[in-house]
């Protein structure tokens, strides 16, 4: 029933406004701003009574659980773990693989190896597939002494 009476006065809202805005181009509005105001106020209040429906019919362990916060990261802490990340896979890293392996989301994953590789603390290569992978040189394994040699 909330949520049937929410709908209803989203849509009185939505109403609302039309009105004001057709009063509005016709020229003939006297108080657009309260009518508007008014319009946003019932749309508002509307949708407030529908999450408030649909939250009711959750599970309490759900419905009252607290919402988990993810800690912020410093931006040296981010950086860390990605080179760590970069490090136990030889030096050369995907974004999903820094991704899976820390606490970033893959946009941010995506954003922190673009600024390094402005940095220049690390190239990108693409493969033909058109992934991108980021090698940093200095942790790369170094050859050994014969192989160096011969080269």
């Amino acid at each position: 029933m909330k949520s049937i009476i929410g709908w209803a006065l989203a849509a009185f809202g939505v109403f609302g406004i039309g009105l004001e805005l057709d009063k509005l181009i016709q020229g003939t509005a006297e108080h657009t701003i309260a009518g508007f105001i008014l319009g946003a106020v019932f749309i508002l209040g509307g949708l407030a009574l529908v999450r408030s429906s649909r939250r009711a019919k959750l599970p309490p362990e759900l419905r009252d659980a607290p919402v988990a916060v993810r800690p912020s990261l410093d931006s040296r802490d981010v950086e860390r773990a990605v080179l760590t990340c970069a490090k136990e896979h030889g030096g050369r890293v995907t974004i999903a693989e820094v991704a899976a392996s820390s606490q970033l989301s893959f946009t941010e994953a995506k954003e922190v190896l673009e600024g390094l590789s402005r940095a220049g603390a690390c190239t990108v290569d693409v493969t033909e597939n058109g992934a991108f992978i980021y090698e940093f040189s200095g942790l790369m394994p170094r050859e050994t002494a014969p192989a160096a040699l011969k080269s």
